[in-house]
Formats: C-alpha cells, sequence, structure tokens
C-alpha cells in the first residue's frame, strides 16, 4: 500500500508547495464568508441570496468550524479539508484496485499517480470548487465500476455514500452515475443493475437530501429557483464556445476511444473509463458557462479513462506505447494548468490599499454582476462585506430581459425582479453602512449582454440611498471599477437591519 501511494504522496507535496500563501477562488472565497455568517445566525436563502443548494454550506461548515476552534485562517483549514478528502478517495481507490488480481502493480501504480494528478495539480486553480470536491468524491466510485468483480455490499454501500455527497452538490453530476448504470443495464439486458445496493444507497440519500432541503430551507425552492429560472440564462453562452472551450478533452478522450477499440481483453471496464469520460464533458457542455472550474470533472474523468484504457492495452500486448501516449495526452492537459498556476485576483491587490480603516476594521460594498470582484477581496483585505449575496446576479438576467420585451405584462416581471434586486442590495447597504462603495462603470458590463445599466442610477431613484450617497466621495479607479469611501472606521452591524428587503 505505502509504494503504491508514494507517488500520489508527492504530487500532494506539490500540490501544497504550489497552494502555499495563495487565495483561493472567488466562489469558495465568499462560501468561508457566507458560511460564517450561517452558523452566526443569519438564514440562507431568505437573508443570504445564494443560488446553489444547501449542502455546499454544510460541507463549508467543516473546515470554517474548525479555523474558529484552533485560530487558524480559514482559508489554511479550507485547503487542509480538501487536501484530507483527496487522500481519503485514493487511499479507498487504492484497496479497491488492490483487489483487482488481473491489473499488474505497475499499471495499478499509473493510474493512482495519474489520478492523483487529475485531483490535485489539474484543478490548481480552482482548488477546492465544487466541481473538484464532486470530482474527489466520486472517484472511488468509478475505480469501484472499473473491477472485473463487484465488491463486498457494504464496500459498495460505504462508497455510494461517499460519492453522493459529491453527486449532490450540483444535479448536473447525475449523469455520470446514470451513465455507468445505463451501460450496465444495456451490457446485462437487464434492469437488475439498477436494484444494486449502491444505486439504491444514493436514490435513498438523494431523496432524503431533496426532502430535508424542502423542510429546513424552504425559501430555497419558494424563491431562489424561481428566480433562477427567470435570470439565470443571461450568464449562458453559446455551445459552440463552450465545444471550443472543451477542445483538448475531446481530443484525449477520442485518445483514450481509440484505445478502447484497440483493445478487446477489456471491453467492459474500458467502455466504463470512456462513458464515464463521456459524460464529464457532458456536464461542462449542458452547463452552457464554460467557466474554468467546471472542467474540473472533465480534466480528472478523461485523464482517468486514458490512463486506464492505457494500461489494459500495455498489459495485454505487453508493450510500452499505450502507456506513453497516455502520458503525453495527460501532460496536454497538465501544462497550461500549471502554467496558470493556483488561483490569482489582481483586482484584490489593486484596491486594498483604498481601504484605510486597520484591517478588520473594514467593511466595503460592491455593485458588480461578477463574483470575482468582490471575493477574494473580502478575505483579503480582512473586510466585512455588506451583500449578501455573492455578487448582484438578479441584475444582468432582468435588465437584459427587459430590454427585449414589449409585452407590458412581462414587462412587468422584470421590472418587479429588478425592484426587488434593488431593495435587498439597499437593505444591505444601509445595514452595514459600508466605509468603501466600489461601483461597476464600464459600459458593457459582464453578462449584462449589451444591454446599457448603471447602478447608481438605478439605486439613487431611491430617495433614502439618494440622500446617503453624498457621504461617499470618489477616491479612485481600478480599470472600470470607481471606488468610493466616507469618512469614518465604524463597524457595520451584522444583524441589525434598517430597512428590510420588502421595503
Amino acid at each position: 500500500m505505502t509504494r503504491d501511494l508514494t507517488a500520489p504522496a508527492i504530487i500532494m507535496a506539490i500540490a501544497v508547495y504550489l497552494l502555499w500563501g495563495t487565495f483561493l477562488s472567488h466562489d469558495i472565497s465568499w462560501y468561508l464568508i457566507s458560511t460564517g455568517w450561517w452558523l452566526d445566525g443569519v438564514r440562507i436563502y431568505s437573508e443570504i441570496l445564494e443560488l446553489n443548494p444547501p449542502l455546499a454550506f454544510y460541507l463549508t461548515a467543516i473546515p470554517v468550524w474548525a479555523a474558529r476552534v484552533t485560530g487558524l485562517d480559514p482559508t489554511a483549514t479550507y485547503k487542509g479539508f480538501v487536501l484530507v478528502l483527496t487522500a481519503g478517495s485514493l487511499i479507498i481507490s487504492q484497496r479497491l484496485l488492490t483487489s483487482e488480481a488481473s491489473l499488474s502493480t505497475s499499471a495499478r501504480r499509473a493510474v493512482l499517480a495519474v489520478a492523483a494528478v487529475g485531483l490535485l495539480l489539474l484543478p490548481i486553480g480552482d482548488f477546492g470548487q465544487r466541481d473538484h470536491l464532486f470530482s474527489i468524491l466520486f472517484l472511488p466510485f468509478l475505480v469501484m465500476n472499473l473491477l472485473s468483480k463487484d465488491a463486498p455490499r457494504p464496500v459498495r454501500a460505504g462508497v455510494a455514500m461517499w460519492a453522493t455527497f459529491g453527486i449532490a452538490l450540483k444535479h448536473y453530476f447525475l449523469l455520470l452515475p446514470l451513465a455507468i448504470l445505463a451501460y450496465q443495464v444495456i451490457a446485462r439486458r437487464s434492469l437488475r443493475p439498477a436494484f444494486k445496493v449502491e444505486y439504491l444507497v444514493m436514490a435513498a440519500m438523494l431523496v432524503l437530501y431533496v426532502a430535508a432541503t424542502v423542510i429546513l430551507h424552504p425559501a430555497y425552492f419558494a424563491s431562489v429557483v424561481p428566480l433562477a429560472m427567470q435570470v439565470y440564462g443571461a450568464f449562458d453562452v453559446s455551445f459552440l464556445v463552450t465545444l471550443v472551450r472543451a477542445r483538448f478533452l475531446i481530443l484525449v478522450l477520442l485518445i483514450a476511444l481509440a484505445l478502447l477499440v484497440v483493445n478487446r481483453a477489456r471491453p467492459r471496464s474500458n467502455v466504463v473509463a470512456v462513458l464515464t469520460g463521456s459524460a464529464a464533458i457532458a456536464v461542462f457542455l449542458i452547463q452552457s458557462k464554460g467557466w474554468s472550474y467546471q472542467h474540473i470533472p472533465a480534466n480528472l474523468y478523461v485523464v482517468v479513462a486514458v490512463i486506464w484504457t492505457a494500461v489494459t492495452l500495455s498489459q495485454t500486448r505487453k508493450q510500452w506505447w499505450p502507456t506513453a501516449m497516455a502520458a503525453v495526452s495527460v501532460m496536454l492537459l497538465l501544462v497550461p494548468a500549471l502554467r496558470h498556476g493556483p488561483y490569482q485576483s489582481p483586482f484584490a491587490e489593486a484596491v486594498e490599499p483604498y481601504f484605510t480603516c486597520a484591517p478588520g476594521e473594514r467593511s466595503f460594498q460592491i455593485f458588480s454582476s461578477t463574483v470575482s470582484t468582490g471575493f477574494p477581496l473580502a478575505n483579503y483585505a480582512n473586510a466585512t462585506p455588506a451583500n449578501r449575496a455573492p455578487t448582484l446576479w438578479l441584475f444582468p438576467g432582468a435588465n437584459y430581459r427587459l430590454s427585449l420585451i414589449k409585452d407590458p405584462a412581462e414587462q412587468a416581471i422584470y421590472l418587479a425582479t429588478l425592484k426587488e434586486a434593488r431593495s435587498r442590495v439597499l437593505a444591505d447597504f444601509f445595514r452595514t453602512s459600508p466605509q468603501v462603495v466600489i461601483v461597476d462603470e464600464s459600459p458593457h458590463k459582464q453578462y449584462f449582454n449589451g444591454a446599457p445599466f448603471d447602478y447608481l442610477a438605478y439605486f439613487s431613484k431611491d430617495q433614502e440611498f439618494a440622500e446617503a450617497w453624498h457621504k461617499y466621495s470618489l477616491k479612485g479607479k481600478v480599470g472600470n471599477f470607481a471606488i468610493y469611501a466616507r469618512k469614518g472606521c465604524d463597524l457595520p452591524d451584522h444583524h441589525g437591519a434598517h430597512r428590510s428587503v420588502a421595503s
């Protein structure tokens, strides 16, 4: 076991070195702060306007709580949490692969090494994203389905439970186990695989998760989901754009497919590996965003597919070239990932000097449709963000739709959405009286699809805000963002509200 995990341990050490002292991505930085609010009693979905289902909060609560208990930086505890999950999945995968008698020691170690690369180095720029957590937690489930014989029932149940915590982070991820199940049903010409313990456990956990969300967080289905369905399409890009962004993944998958066709000795496991890689690419394409972190599952499961098909072919033919081809394929994805390196935030570094109050005594609000402008700025500057949302995500879609439609009844719907969004932002503004306000003044704001929108002009239609805004003066600009500030270093009131969202 120790020798099997030597290469993964070295790869993990490299990842720790690369991640040391770096930012976490904007989404994770938001979750670290918003989860802290939630632990302090602020309600998610009614007071914290988050788009994603609650499991991300529950998982993030573990490292946030650990940071509070130990006094460590939450960023460090979160990185440690992800590394522990990764080590757990690699150890489980190693134990499963050890039971595969037909797999040589060198082949097993090659698969584990490439899996470690896919879990630790390929996602280095988006380390810890929900897509990364899914990739980590689902790996043993895939490995279990690559084996020539079923693992014992308790093992399969446990692996399914582990995987389901990842699948439940996004409904898109369900496509991967469904692809494996569909192949098993077709290959055996029977529905019996659907009643295997792993799928029953997975189905039961997902049903319980949905039921628990309905009971514990009714605002998610009552408010957030309808709003998301109404406006979130503004963040979509064309299918052609996402296809172009997946071109290297598709190329590596085609290499795995070619190796599968050549090797007839292990058709079942090779098909499962390639199908899982295909499903992961489909998840990326279906989301229609093309964001870098959405590559992570496809990155991992495509390289696992290519290394699995390669090492099994190398064993069958006793030739080295398939494994060499797989190594070149992995490098095709690894080189750009390492070139870009860990997440960076030039915006946070440029804005931080505008805070004149001491770290920990700072507050700010940002009027922007991009998460990356508010976070990790809040974490880096040790400043309290006013917005109880990762971004002003309601404005782009509602404003864009409003610019397209002529029907008064439909216009009224989007005008109401904009009004509600403004009420939320201004409630945050009056609750905190932020020391610094950062405003996106770009004439072509991201995700607005060319529809013009002026935050200050729209917010100033509210008389109370217009009067309060006289306290702020322009201090400078960072790109298209204007930096305003008021006098004083008084801290925001986290729980008191001077104005309700419904006002």
